[in-house]
């Protein structure tokens, strides 16, 4: 009697120790509004986070610049963002991360708008531009007034989130901006504006990724071969319903489906057998890590070396 009643005693104390233990935390990914990362979402919407078991949340944020600055703070162990703010994260203080994901190519997506009656990027000279200065923004004005011999130096440029473009353009407080959907696809529905610059004159150069901090990938091994499982997902679902996934994304976009059907068209998207080609050939993501770095050395948005910067891309199974 007394080994039955100790045995059911240490079975129950098991049993209670094992429901006291905690779910480990999500991984927490600081996200911006942008087409390509909207399949996160409805893969969240559709239940495929539980479905992959993906210890996953998303954190919404309004700009490129405030994500960047949730993963340097601490606020979030990984960020949604362009090769820029990646490759600027660790230099700015944030936590060593490595690249797990590739969502897509900025084929024409990001943009710059400036008034009707300025017609190119050689007459910016002189003007005052506005963008994003510590991230994506400042990258995009360099390389464009690049292709008419222009520097940073020959524009006046002043710190201009997404949120805040749009009033500044149409009041005539800065001459053009720096911008992307959906802030860019509002802006240009009024025939004042037209875009005078896009990505996809620098093809392949702007890069969107999703990086992940190395402390929280080794806490949970398995957390990227999963991701990777959601984000295929994701994109089948797109592909068999196309009607239901474009109506979801558009709405959290807050930009009409037709809106959002032409903004995918400014995008390379990239599936699983992209997905493998990149990660199998991981010296070329880094070929382009260096090359941003080295843009962004030029315009005084890094102060590390290039040529010593870590290998961003993630090296485990996927």
């Amino acid at each position: 009697m007394k080994f039955s009643i100790t045995l059911f005693l240490l079975c129950t104390t098991l049993f209670l120790a094992s429901c006291s233990k905690k779910k480990p935390a999500p991984i927490e990914i600081a996200i911006n509004p942008w087409p390509g990362y909207e399949f996160l979402y409805l893969a969240e919407k559709k239940g495929f986070f539980e479905e992959a078991e993906l210890n996953a949340k998303l954190l919404q944020l309004g700009s490129l610049a405030d994500v960047q600055r949730a993963y340097v703070s601490g606020f979030a162990n990984g960020l949604a963002s362009t090769l820029i703010e990646a490759v600027q994260a660790q230099d700015l203080g944030g936590k060593p991360l490595e690249i797990v994901l590739v969502p897509d190519f900025s084929n024409g997506g990001d943009v710059i708008i400036s008034r009707k009656e300025i017609k190119n990027i050689s007459e910016l000279k002189g003007m005052t531009i506005g963008c994003e200065v510590s991230s994506l923004g400042i990258y995009m004005l360099q390389r464009a007034l690049a292709t008419s011999d222009l520097s940073l130096s020959d524009v006046n440029i002043i710190n201009v989130e997404q949120r805040n473009g749009e009033d500044l353009i149409k009041n005539s407080q800065i001459d053009a901006f720096v911008s992307y959907p959906p802030s860019s696809v509002e802006i240009l529905k009024d025939n004042k504006f037209h875009k005078i610059f896009s990505s996809a004159e620098i093809p392949k150069e702007v890069i969107d990724t999703i990086s992940i901090s190395k402390e929280a990938l080794a806490q949970n091994p398995n957390f990227v071969p999963k991701l990777h499982k959601v984000w295929q997902m994701a994109l089948d679902y797109y592909k068999n319903f196309p009607e239901d996934a474009i109506n979801i994304m558009a709405q959290r976009e807050g930009i009409s489906p037709e809106d959002f059907v032409a903004t995918l068209s400014d995008l390379q998207l990239i599936d699983r057998e992209g997905q493998k080609s990149i990660f199998n050939s991981r010296s070329t993501l880094q070929k382009s890590v260096i090359d941003v770095c080295h843009t962004l050395v030029e315009v005084d948005s890094f102060e590390g070396k290039c040529e010593q910067l870590p290998n961003l891309t993630y090296k485990g199974k996927i």
